[in-house]
This record gives structure tokens, C-alpha cells and sequence, in this order.
């Protein structure tokens, strides 16, 4: 099946976070494709039962990647700082074969705290990958990175977190021309930043390496925004939220819509 953008979630215990993060992208596009990947030791089968009346496409990862490595905000301690290069290859190889197997120009990044609220409206432009709003800075050996392949270096900050957007054309290119010398370099660039083993960074690199563009969602929030400022109105006005750690609060029903 095809449609202008489609889904793709990892998922690992949390099941019914999951499953209702993927119902309200269903709701909204019930025709588009999604992909999801069940970590090593995630929840399988009640992953399995929950998505029955949406028509994923649902697998077992073919080995395990874990949380990238460790965030207080969080509560998630991976025991580690970032990915070593096989988890993080792990996981852009099944969205890059996610992206393969889609006819969808777009593919949105779900996980068990992305939620959409309301019809993605960015889709309607010509993007490389679409990020959150972020004061995140780049590391320069990671810009030198995306050089060395003549990718695309203009960028606000990264913020390629749940919720981020990507061109699933690009991301297929980039990851071609990437990989090969991520895979020889990782462990130099990782003396200078740890942030070639994290996600938030290295799929927005992946999309730069295809020089794709990268564009801020103003429509992509996190709850924390309200009370810091960086948003005037609720997070429940916006189209889509990332860090939503009580899926309980997505109180919509398919028929009744967002209450």
C-alpha cells in the first residue's frame, strides 16, 4: 500500500505505549504503511496481539540494540555512554529497510512516547528530515564527517528524536554513501564525541549525508516546552508530541477524536 507518509517504530516493553502511539497515526492515515521492530527481549507477543487491527508489518530485530546509552530525564541507564557501532548500524539498517520496502515519500519515527494529536501538515513541503525545536550544537567532527562525503552541512542544531520525519528516498541515498566510512571511522570520531552512537544525531546525519535539508517541525513538541518557555500554548495544540511518558493522557478515541 502506499500514501505520503508512513510509520516506523521500535518497540521494546512497554507494549501499550506502543500500541496507542501507532493507533493515533492510524487514525489520521489508516492506509499508510508501518513498520515495527521488536527489540532482542521486548514484549513480542503482546506487541503482536495489540497491533492485530492495524496491519503492520511486525518483526523481531536480527540482534539487540537497547537504548543508546545513558539519560537521567529518562530513567533508562544502558550502562554505557552511546551505541557501539553494531547497535547503531542495526537500527539504521531496519529503517533503511523500512524505507525500501515503502512507496511513501515520508516516514515518521514512532516510539513508545511519540503520539500524534492532529494531521501532519509539513509533509505538504520538500524536506530532508524534519526535527524538533533544539539549541543543540554540532560537533565539528561530525560536520567534517558529512563533508568528507560532500553531504549537506546547514543545519539548526540536531533534534532527529521520536517523533522526527525523514524522506525516505534520502535516507536510502545517504545511508549508501554513509555507512561504509561511518563504519571505519566510528571509532575515531567517537574520541571526540559520543554522539556518533546516539539517535537523535546520527539519523538527521544520515539524512545530511544524502544532502538532504534539514527544517525545524514547529508542530513537533515536547511537554517540557511549556513549562521552559520555548512553546506559548499547550502541548496538546500541537500536531505531534515526543517525551509523552503517560500514554494515558492520548484520551481519543478513532470515532470521537481528540478530547
Amino acid at each position: 500500500m502506499s500514501n505520503l507518509i508512513s510509520g516506523y517504530l521500535w518497540g521494546y516493553k512497554n507494549y501499550k505505549a506502543g500500541v496507542k502511539s501507532i493507533e493515533t497515526f492510524k487514525k489520521f492515515y489508516p492506509q499508510s504503511d508501518v513498520f515495527v521492530k521488536i527489540d532482542t527481549d521486548g514484549d513480542l507477543e503482546n506487541y503482536t496481539q495489540g497491533l492485530i487491527p492495524y496491519n503492520v508489518d511486525i518483526s523481531l530485530q536480527s540482534s539487540k540494540i537497547g537504548y543508546p546509552g545513558k539519560f537521567a530525564p529518562s530513567g533508562h541507564d544502558a550502562e554505557r555512554d552511546y551505541w557501539p557501532f553494531k547497535n547503531l548500524y542495526t537500527w539504521l539498517k531496519s529503517i533503511y529497510d523500512s524505507c525500501k520496502k515503502t512507496e511513501s515519500k515520508y516516514m515518521i519515527i514512532l516510539e513508545e512516547d511519540v503520539f500524534l494529536l492532529k494531521p501532519i501538515s509539513i509533509i505538504e513541503k520538500n524536506f530532508g528530515v524534519a526535527i524538533v525545536k533544539n539549541k543543540n550544537q554540532f560537533p565539528y567532527r561530525i560536520v567534517k564527517f558529512i563533508q568528507d562525503l560532500k553531504g549537506n552541512t546547514n543545519t539548526i542544531g540536531y533534534g532527529a528524536c521520536g517523533g522526527a520525519i525523514i524522506n525516505t528516498e534520502v535516507f536510502i541515498k545517504g545511508f549508501d554513501i554513509a555507512i561504509p566510512y561511518l563504519e571505519k571511522e566510528f571509532n575515531d570520531i567517537a574520541t571526540y564525541t559520543h554522539l556518533v552512537g546516539w539517535s537523535d544525531m546520527m539519523l538527521q546525519v544520515i539524512i545530511m549525508c544524502g544532502g538532504g535539508e534539514v527544517i525545524v517541525n514547529e508542530q513537533l513538541v515536547e511537554p517540557w516546552m511549556v513549562e521552559q518557555g520555548w512553546i506559548d500554548k499547550d502541548w496538546k495544540e500541537f500536531e505531534i508530541v515526543n517525551y509523552l511518558k503517560d500514554h494515558t493522557l492520548i484520551n481519543y478515541s478513532i470515532n470521537n477524536g481528540y478530547r
